[in-house]
């Protein structure tokens, strides 16, 4: 999981109150619940020692959201003056939560926000199609070649030439839809191409389909050229395999690495966090079930992390915090990834946490 779009919240002035809560918009008082909802957790805030300006900026945050369409949840990080984090999310929380301190519960929001899968969507016929981008903008893309697009019902003379014709249009219509499709799955940068259309129209598409973006397409069976808005709701389980598939990948490579004696892989409290402040962790792996509460000191800069204020050699201890959030705050300050590992994962993780190294330190080094 990328940790880049939570690195500005270690630029906030600590402390930081985190919210993880039930959005869902979909009952007649469904706005009375949610404003109940809201009022227990900030309860547990002022309870938690938050002051009465982060408050009032949550207050705000919460109040003045159109609320969503149906089942959502909601994360917010706020210090003193700002939100500094508001997302809606998919699937609501099984609980909400609150907490306030002077490291953000990045752990709980990376377990509720989950990682952003950039998407373009495809609808198909036979005469072009809708792509709808990763930033959410929707094209339609027709030819205008005039050439027939249907076939004769029945058989007559001349119809097989006829017939080769529409083939021939329907390939020249998937050749212009493959080639602004392409354009937009590099243009964003996506990691997934989710087609619908019937089973031919897609057949061409992947063939006219450079490698690349065929290697991201996931098919949906639908005969009716359906609006890309219309599919979402198996746009969202495609998003869902991948975001799966890249976890299982990245807690298999640190698997494999375990396996190794060229000290890439470490596990434990203490391997990580030595790990952590040499600046060699690559990709960091947090069971939630399984990590302890134990508390971490980190200096000026985010990665010098000690178990103990004496291990930061050269910095000063500046806060401290949970160690699952401290070292989250580390590995998006020096852009390593974070996995969060499952209980049933064929993985052993002391202390709950883990690291696949860029370069190994310690005694392996």
């Amino acid at each position: 999981m990328r940790t880049d779009w939570i690195r500005a919240l270690n630029d906030g002035d600590d402390p930081f109150a985190t919210v993880v809560l039930d959005a869902t918009h979909d009952t007649a008082d469904a706005t009375e619940q949610y404003r109940l909802r809201w009022r227990d957790l900030r309860e547990r805030l002022a309870d938690s020692g938050a002051d009465s300006s982060a408050l009032a900026v949550l207050d705000e945050a919460v109040t003045a959201a159109d609320a969503p369409d149906g089942t959502a949840g909601r994360v917010l990080v706020a210090d003193a003056t700002r939100v500094l984090l508001d997302r809606h999310t998919e699937v609501p929380p099984e609980r909400g939560t609150a907490t306030w301190g002077a490291v953000p519960d990045l752990l709980g929001v990376l377990g509720a926000v989950g990682e952003d899968v950039a998407t373009v969507v495809v609808a198909l016929d036979r005469t072009g199609g809708r792509i709808r981008g990763v930033d959410g903008t929707v094209e339609e893309v027709s030819t205008d070649s005039g050439g027939p697009v249907h076939k004769a019902n029945v058989a007559g003379p001349g119809e097989g030439s006829a017939d080769a014709r529409v083939e021939e249009t329907w390939k020249r219509n998937a050749r212009a839809v493959a080639e602004r499709v392409d354009k937009v799955v590099r243009g964003g940068n996506a990691d997934l191409l989710v087609v619908a259309g019937d089973a031919e129209s897609r057949a061409r598409l992947r063939d006219e389909l450079p490698p690349a973006s065929a290697g991201i397409m996931a098919e949906i069976e639908n005969t009716g050229g359906t609006a890309p808005e219309q599919v979402d709701d198996t746009v969202r389980a495609a998003a869902d395999e991948v975001r799966e598939a890249r976890r299982g990948e990245a807690v298999a490579g640190f698997a494999t690495a375990s396996g190794r004696d060229d000290g890439l892989a470490v596990t434990g409290l203490g391997d990580v966090v030595g790990a952590t402040r040499a600046h060699a962790v690559e990709t960091l792996l947090v069971d939630p079930s399984a990590v302890p509460g134990t508390e971490l000191v980190a200096g000026t800069d985010p990665a010098a992390v000690g178990e103990k204020a004496d291990e930061l050699v050269g910095d000063t201890p500046v806060l401290s915090g949970p160690a699952a959030n401290v070292l989250v705050r580390a590995a998006a300050a020096t852009d390593a990834a974070v996995v969060l590992v499952h209980p049933d994962d064929e993985v052993s993780l002391t202390d709950g946490v883990g690291a696949v190294l860029r370069f190994p330190v310690g005694p392996a080094a």
